[in-house]
This record gives structure tokens, sequence and C-alpha cells, in this order.
């Protein structure tokens, strides 16, 4: 499966583009610093953030005010993202054949199995949720639409590794142990551990590795006519779902939640 663009969406590949514009990736640097729930920020932190020194963020965030992208609360002499941000996003999900065809079936898994279920899709070195259904025992997973994990430790995010061709994932994964520093080894562990469980059963686990209270299943799906590729994960509390569990029940009906939105997503 070849993923358009893979490389352009990957650090590392800009310095020696003369099409690349910096003050446009920079200010779309500011707008990603934005946490979910956190409320309106300063150009301190969001210059701690994203690297860029505290004038250009001035600069940036001054633009993005005028441009209607952020709201400055002058009161407390911080911003936050407008609505106007949200309707970028919505583009995208509103395009997706993948999160439409799915969103459907992943509120009927969760109202079978009580535990929460995400789609989603690669940036750099996350994966970000772009559907999102609550379970409905308690200690489910909690995270909503908008929501970064990263592709190392997740469920999710091995199982997107698992999904790509051998030359995309090396690439990835190169990527990935230049940011791992003293934890390579585990990573690479792990992920090699996720790749064998995925080729004996079509699913992978992370049980703890990213947050010790948490574990997940994660299974890769295509829209192969779009050539897009992404992964769901289901998952809770790991005081509430054993690794026996997420193996024999979850585990296969994830799977056939992947498969059936494959051929629904084929149909179209």
């Amino acid at each position: 499966m070849t993923i358009r663009n893979f490389k352009t969406i990957t650090e590392g590949n800009t310095e020696k583009d003369r099409h690349f514009v910096t003050s446009l990736a920079r200010g779309l640097e500011v707008l990603r610093a934005f946490r979910p729930g956190e409320g309106p920020v300063g150009n301190n932190e969001l210059a701690k953030r994203t690297g860029l020194p505290r004038s250009t963020i001035s600069r940036l965030t001054n633009t993005l005010v005028q441009l209607g992208y952020l709201i400055h609360r002058e009161d407390l002499g911080r911003y936050e993202p407008s609505p106007a941000v949200l309707s970028l996003g919505y583009t995208v999900l509103a395009n997706s054949r993948l999160r439409l065809v799915a969103s459907p079936a992943m509120r009927e898994l969760a109202r079978q199995t009580g535990y929460s279920i995400a789609l989603g899709a690669r940036h750099k070195l996350n994966m970000l949720y772009v559907e999102a259904v609550r379970g409905t025992l308690a200690s489910t997973l909690v995270l909503d639409v908008g929501s970064y994990i990263p592709v190392a430790k997740t469920s999710m995010g091995r199982a997107f590794l698992c999904g790509l061709d051998e030359p995309e994932r090396d690439f990835l994964m190169d990527n990935i142990k230049r940011h791992a520093e003293g934890d390579w080894d585990d990573i690479k562990k792990g992920i090699e551990q996720s790749q064998k469980d995925y080729l004996d059963f079509g699913f992978c686990i992370s049980a703890g590795e990213w947050q010790r209270a948490t574990s997940a299943v994660g299974v890769p799906v295509w829209d192969r006519a779009k050539g897009d590729l992404m992964a769901f994960n289901c998952g809770a509390s790991a005081y509430l779902v054993s690794e026996d569990v997420l193996r024999e029940e979850v585990g296969p009906q994830l799977v056939a939640l992947a498969r059936g939105v494959e051929i629904m997503c084929g149909q179209g």
C-alpha cells in the first residue's frame, strides 16, 4: 500500500526544498501547539512548545488573530483557537470516506463491548484521532477527536506501521529512532512484537507501554481506492480488561470491523 506524499509529511525533508514556505509552516506549528481543554495560552508558552523565538511567536499570533484563526483574550494576554480553525478540520473529516463509513460500525461495536474505539491518521510521529466513540464501561479510554497519541508505543500507531509497505515503514522507523533517545531498544522490541502479532492474528496489542494503566488493541484499515491508510484502536483501563480478553475477544472483533469497513469503501 503506497501512501501518497509519505516523505513530504515526515520530518526532515524541508531544508533543501525551495518551494517550502517557512513562515507558513511556523504559523501552522503555532496552531498545532494548542491542546484540547487547556484554555488560552500565552506567547511564552507557545515559544517553548514550538522552539521558536518569542519575537517570532508574537508576530505569528498577531497575524493569526488578524486572519481570524486565533482569538486574543486581552484580559489574560493569551490566545486560543477560533471556530475558523474548526472549519479547516471539518473539511478533512467530511471528505474522509474511511471515517464516514467507519463511524456507525464503531458506535455499534462500542455498544456491544462497552469499550472505547477510535480511528486515527498519522501526523509526523503521532496518530491523530479523526473519530472516537466512548465506551459505556467505567474507566474506558476518554480521548476525543483531535487527540494525539504516539506512533511508537500505542496499538494504533503500531497497527499503522504494520499496514505500511516495508520501505515506508523503514523510513518512519528511522524517524522514530532519531527521536527515541534512550528508549529505542524497548521501542524497537515492542514494535517487532506487534509486527509478529499482526502476522499471526491480524492485530497489535499495547499493554501499559504508552500509559501504564491503559491496554488496547490496534488494527490497520485501508481505503484502497483512494490509497488511504488509517488505524483503529479499542481499549480500556488495564484494570478493566486483561490482555487475554484483548487477544481472544476484542482483537478479532476489531479485525472484523476493519475488514467490513474496507469492503464498504470498496463499494463506494
